[in-house]
């Protein structure tokens, strides 16, 4: 088994302005690892994926994807580590005047030299993968919600990347439409052993995908374990997320922070 780690979260901070919006984070996601990563509104989820594809730059610490750091990488190599990660965007993100079979070859035309045929035959293949058979012709707003994120799926894995990253999937859609996208990423990381990162707020689909479960909280990766470990972690706040609780460490004000506690403690010299 290889030691190194698929992706590679170190010391990873962020701030936009005066808002710290991650500090300190460290993460590892194993070779085909399942990794969920949970937290309230603006706790850097979504921040998170963004440095991990290299949108963003940290102010301190970095990412690594396959022992590459991912802001040091210059345009060519950066592409290069892009082709390998498929990104599924929380809304689909899909072309509404394309077809759903456009929308699952769009990087097929564009990044291969591959014929229509064998695009089309690709583009089946990835449909298939995503229980959409025959829905190729289809416009956008011919599809509900949940076969629209699909679609996306198909899309982001067109490339055969090896790694997959989950935007908030299950967002606005139905509980019988959020099991069955569950299982969706289920299925894929089993029949294309990818490794994958999956961003939600939804417990019920965290327990059923994820190899290990971690917690945002201002800013900081306060928990990161295997589903049976972390409803017994005992954190408080880990609990209040669990139970769905109004009372509780979560919604209350945060400290100051502590470089605005040094300043006061150690004002700078006249």
């Amino acid at each position: 088994m290889n030691a190194q780690p698929v992706i590679d979260v170190v010391n990873l901070s962020k701030a936009f302005g005066p808002k710290v919006v991650l500090s300190n984070v460290n993460l590892q996601v194993r070779e085909g690892e399942s990794l969920v990563v949970l937290g309230g509104s603006g706790t850097g989820k979504t921040v998170l994926l963004r440095n991990i594809m290299g949108l963003l730059k940290p102010d301190a610490g970095h990412v690594a994807v396959e022992g590459k750091i991912i802001a040091q990488l210059d345009r060519e190599e950066l592409f290069k580590v892009r082709q390998k990660i498929g990104m599924c965007f929380q809304m689909a993100a899909l072309f509404d005047s394309m077809s759903v079979e456009e929308n699952v070859g769009f990087s097929l035309k564009r990044h291969t030299t591959m014929t229509r045929a064998e695009v089309a035959d690709r583009v089946d293949e990835c449909l298939g993968l995503v229980g959409l058979k025959g829905t190729n012709h289809l416009r956008p707003s011919e599809l509900s919600g949940g076969m629209k994120r699909r679609v996306g799926f198909a899309r982001a894995i067109a490339l055969k990347p090896e790694i997959l990253l989950f935007d908030e999937p299950t967002t606005g859609l139905d509980p019988v439409m959020t099991d069955v996208i569950g299982r969706v990423i289920l299925d894929l990381k089993h029949e294309l052993g990818v490794t994958t990162i999956t961003i939600t707020h939804d417990l019920k689909s965290a327990f059923e995908i994820a190899d290990r479960i971690a917690l945002l909280f201002r800013g900081e990766c306060i928990a990161c374990e295997a589903p049976a470990d972390f409803r017994r972690n005992p954190n408080p706040v880990v609990q209040q997320f669990l139970k769905g609780d109004a009372d509780g460490p979560f919604l209350q004000d945060p400290p100051p922070p502590k470089r605005a506690m040094s300043r006061a403690l150690h004002p700078p010299p006249a």
